[in-house]
């Protein structure tokens, strides 16, 4: 009795392929092995199970009752594996990466058919999302993340630094540097986002915080009302370098942020350090810095 123990899977392999031909010598050109070969590893597991798979005659092969009863599960049991490995091989070539949706939205999406193009093998799927992710529990191979440092059971790279950046649109402040702090608040409504940087800078500034203005749960949306004349948005420039060149929004503040401990407020690269080396999940880092140099 075999018990928990598996018959020998070359055994298996031989008598699938010798059970479809009902022929040891079409099984052996089939499996690209010797005929000898498929007879013994036959005959092994006959050996393993007790039973009499074949009966052998001049002409070929028959299924004895035992033979007939094995070959089914065997078949099935083959195509649940070979299923598998497909879909291993499927994901394998599917990358899941987790960003804001601010930074998906204003820089990744943009520039994403780049990657497509130089990596056609590989599907990105996108996450937007401000939540932590957990990499294992969320499927998620690479996340680039918005702060001033990282977990340090992951991986991490600076993609580029944030360098906020206080924009309108021209229609509202002038970008010839005529807008004076005072106006904020005031003249101009500020757009706030979750980050608050707003009220880092006054902090900084040494100023009374002025909260008129609109609140948003999204950096998106805050450059969105900016470009809209709504009010000032104070936020990272990579996320609007690209209306600031087409004069659709103006910098008309020199308005510089304190260094937070050191660190260095920007976007980060991140990713689990058992994945960190992986081919797709390399060919995105590479890429994301040649973008963000470029």
């Amino acid at each position: 009795m075999l018990g928990d123990r598996l018959p020998p899977l070359n055994g298996l392999r031989a008598f699938r392929a010798a059970a479809r031909h009902l022929s040891f010598r079409a099984a052996a050109e089939a499996l690209n092995v010797t005929q000898s070969a498929v007879a013994q590893q036959v005959r092994g597991l006959e050996q393993a199970l007790g039973a009499t798979l074949f009966e052998r005659h001049a002409r070929g092969l028959a299924l004895t009752p035992a033979g007939e009863a094995l070959l089914p599960p065997v078949e099935q049991a083959f195509r649940l594996i070979a299923e598998a490995a497909a879909r291993i091989a499927q994901l394998a070539d599917v990358l899941t990466v987790s960003a804001t949706p601010s930074f998906v939205s204003r820089w990744l999406v943009p520039r994403l058919d780049g990657f497509t193009r130089r990596h056609p093998g590989i599907d990105v799927r996108l996450s937007a999302s401000n939540d932590l992710v957990d990499f294992r529990r969320d499927g998620v191979d690479i996340a680039i993340r918005y702060g001033t440092g990282v977990d340090p059971g992951l991986a991490a790279q600076l993609l580029f630094p944030a360098d906020p950046v206080a924009v309108c649109s021209p229609g509202l402040c002038r970008a010839d540097g005529g807008l004076d702090p005072a106006d904020l608040g005031t003249r101009v409504p500020l757009l706030h986002d979750s980050h608050f940087l707003w009220a880092e800078w006054y902090r900084a500034a040494g100023r009374d915080e002025a909260r008129r203005g609109v609140r948003f749960s999204h950096t998106l949306h805050a450059i969105e009302a900016a470009l809209l004349g709504q009010g000032i948005a104070l936020v990272p420039r990579p996320l609007v370098e690209r209306e600031l060149r087409a004069g659709q929004l103006a910098a008309p503040l020199d308005i510089r942020l304190p260094d937070a401990g050191g660190v260095g407020r920007g976007f980060f690269i991140v990713a689990p350090p058992e994945l960190w080396e992986t081919r797709k999940v390399a060919a995105m880092r590479t890429w994301l810095l040649a973008e963000a140099t470029g």
